[in-house]
């Protein structure tokens, strides 16, 4: 696999992950007030704080046995997983019909979410250490692009109706947010190597020739 395409798997995997976590922002106030918690204004916020803040719970809890089952069972795995709760729980996330029903789904997503930490741990083991540089910057930016293109992509489509009949207003972006995790899933199905030989917790991958040049 040419490491262009499996740094592009790789970007694109983490545009999906940061469109996620980020779409609710605009329209967690408008969620409280969909289902009824509070008139108050100063009660939504508060409410709100707890939609957004739930994906982060997630990850805070489970980021580090993530990190060891990257290193114990390979990196392509936990990012297939954190892809795969992108997908599952930003859908529940848009039909839950409760508050709670929409923590939930928030704090799992996170849960299951290993996808920036795991990224971070595999670039160096993906790219020469002439390219790392570089490579952590596109990882930064694609995030930060993530974090933009979700809350707008939110701000516009929060209250579109999908589906004739169904009351659920977050369901078409968090919809377009499981698409877009899905494509990223493809790619990194098949773009993306492993980088970590389980059997040894050693560098899978051959070693760049330019950083066996290097050490020649």
């Amino acid at each position: 696999v040419a490491p262009c395409r499996a740094m592009f798997a790789l970007l694109i995997a983490l545009f999906a992950n940061a469109v996620a976590m980020a779409s609710p922002f605009p329209f967690a106030p408008f969620l409280v007030l969909h289902y009824g918690l509070t008139d108050d204004r100063a009660e939504i916020g508060y409410y709100g704080g707890f939609i957004l803040s739930a994906f982060m719970l997630g990850r805070a809890m489970s980021s580090y046995h993530l990190g060891l089952l990257s290193d114990k069972h390979g990196r392509v795995l936990v990012i297939e997983i954190g892809l795969l709760s992108c997908i599952i729980f930003q859908l529940l996330f848009g039909l839950a019909p409760t508050f709670g029903a929409a923590l939930a789904a928030r704090l799992l997503m996170g849960l299951f979410n290993g996808i920036i930490g795991v990224a971070k741990a595999m670039l160096p083991e993906l790219v020469t250490a002439a390219q790392q540089p570089r490579a952590m910057s596109a990882i930064s930016g694609m995030w930060g692009l993530g974090n933009v293109a979700g809350p707008a992509l939110g701000g516009l489509l929060y209250g579109a109706p999908l589906f004739a009949g169904v009351d659920a207003p977050a369901l078409l972006p968090t919809s377009l947010g499981a698409g877009l995790a899905l494509a990223a899933l493809g790619l990194v199905r098949v773009w993306l190597p492993e980088t970590r030989d389980t059997r040894t917790g050693l560098r899978a991958v051959t070693e760049p020739k330019g950083d066996a040049e290097a050490a020649a």
